[in-house]
């Protein structure tokens, strides 16, 4: 875990038509909260809050799982035409007064999301606080996630943050002159202050620790029990549906 942060899926970059798009069927989260943000392309949303909601690039959606969600994401293509996929969906573990509780969506449109500019580096605050910055996302603890563009930029990492870590997205990232390849995920120093420099695209995130976590799938809790409970929850379709959506599910690996 980086702070609150225990796992980062990077989706792409690829592209879909309408014969290889992105369909995740309806499935099953407690005790964390997801983060889906795009630099390219779109995805719809559907959970079982009731929320519909399209994601573009630089926007943020925010799903609280809590005791208990389902949800879907797709693209939708139509025939003859192509879009680009690139983003990534990050999972925060809530803190233990809230993994138990009510789920919930937010969605923060990319207008809204506080954006920077310093020394050749577009900086934008998506959730958290970080750059001098606050995103309007409600957030479940204190933590940051940044995108940087670079131009042949350079920008130094603040360090109020007691866990931070760097995934490169795209371009030629380096950390203190060292180069981050692409898709790779540097854990920084506590305290320290480096230099992200280069032409691409990288993000920043981290926070203040949770506590420990167990993981199993798409169960994220502090207790073992809770996870084994909820998987045999699905089995038998307790969790609440996806309105409209909920067929076919993804069912439990055994």
């Amino acid at each position: 875990m980086v702070g609150p942060f225990i796992f980062l899926d990077i989706m792409g970059p690829t592209k879909v038509d309408a014969d290889h798009q992105l369909n995740v069927d309806a499935h099953p989260h407690i005790g964390l909260a997801t983060m889906t943000y795009l630099h390219d392309g779109q995805l719809t949303h559907r959970d079982s809050t009731g929320a519909i909601q399209n994601i573009e690039p630089g926007a943020v959606n925010w799903m609280t799982a809590g005791s208990g969600v389902s949800h879907t994401e797709r693209t939708s293509v139509e025939e003859g035409a192509e879009s680009a996929l690139f983003g990534v969906q990050m999972w925060v573990a809530l803190p233990f007064d809230q993994e138990d509780g009510p789920a919930s969506f937010q969605h923060c449109p990319a207008a809204e999301v506080p954006t920077t500019e310093r020394n050749g580096v577009t900086v934008r605050v998506a959730a958290g606080a970080v750059f001098g910055e606050k995103s309007p996302v409600d957030v479940s603890s204190p933590l940051a996630f940044s995108d940087l563009t670079l131009t042949n930029g350079h920008v130094k990492i603040e360090s109020s943050l007691p866990e931070r870590a760097i995934v490169a997205m795209d371009g030629s990232i380096s950390i203190n002159g060292a180069l981050l390849p692409a898709g790779s995920l540097a854990v920084l120093e506590p305290g320290t202050r480096p230099t992200v420099s280069g032409t691409g695209s990288a993000l920043l995130f981290g926070g203040e620790p949770v506590g420990q976590r167990h993981i199993w799938w798409n169960f994220v809790h502090s207790d073992q029990e809770v996870i084994d409970a909820s998987k045999q929850r699905w089995v038998d379709q307790q969790f609440p549906l996806v309105p409209n959506d909920h067929e076919p599910h993804v069912p439990m690996p055994r």
